[in-house]
């Protein structure tokens, strides 16, 4: 697929990941809308605010759809960066001021993942480690999912219904990543964060928090590309 990709790329005009207006990977306007203020919402379902630096957009789904499933790796630094912001804020909200930095990806089906090759939401996460080096950020791809239908065009009960128990843990990275419940990896002071594309509702973030809640790990906060209105309400933006 990879290579198909490659050819297509010489003979075919790139368009905007976004809008499909420009020659461009992306254009000014819609990186535009990855460069929002971050703001925190307070989920309709879980205990955690979730933080993001868009609100949910035609352009901003079709960016991470672009990511996903069509190939389009030229836009992973914007997205990476944008959500990089995202996980700074949280931090702020979380009052973070040192130790390590724990990122869980929500997961994806296991159908995505044979089709793309790949989690999308951890490697976002990955990039956005790399790119600030500074917070010693370490992504935990932990968390999977049994089959459950998509959850785009579903209302906020039929949300939380979909997800509900439908995450697990992967046992082995759970041993050699975070260590036994009780062991000397879980004691060490930091911070865990959620990280997923999208919350409209906090569903399936919710769902990840019960999850790793099983091994004495309580996220602070989720990080997100872009948040939807199916929250309760949003707080006060942040400066970063």
């Amino acid at each position: 697929m990879g290579l198909l990709t490659g050819f297509g790329e010489l003979f075919l005009p790139r368009r905007c990941a976004g809008c499909g207006r420009e020659d461009v990977s992306l254009c000014t306007a819609c990186l535009h809308l990855l460069g929002g203020i971050p703001r925190a919402m307070e989920p309709r379902y879980g205990q955690i605010p979730v933080v993001g630096v868009s609100e949910y957009s035609t352009q901003i789904s079709h960016m991470v759809v672009n990511f996903k499933d069509n190939g389009r790796r030229d836009i992973l630094d914007p997205l990476a960066l944008a959500l990089a912001r995202s996980i700074t804020a949280a931090l702020e909200l979380a009052h973070h001021s040192g130790g390590r930095v724990r990122l869980f990806p929500a997961p994806s089906s296991p159908q995505a993942l044979r089709r793309r090759g790949r989690s999308h939401t951890a490697a976002l996460a990955r990039r956005a480690a790399q790119l600030v080096p500074e917070l010693s950020l370490e992504v935990i791809d932990v968390l999977l999912t049994r089959r459950h239908h998509d959850q785009v065009g579903l209302g906020a009960h039929a949300r939380e219904a979909n997800v509900a128990r439908s995450q697990y843990l992967n046992p082995t990275i759970l041993d050699s990543a975070i260590g036994r419940p009780g062991g000397e990896t879980e004691s060490e002071s930091g911070v865990d964060l959620l990280i997923d594309d999208f919350s409209t509702t906090g569903a399936t973030l919710a769902e990840s928090a019960r999850v790793l809640a099983s091994v004495q790990i309580r996220p602070a906060a989720g990080a997100v590309l872009g948040l939807g209105r199916g929250g309760t309400r949003f707080v006060s933006p942040f400066t970063v």
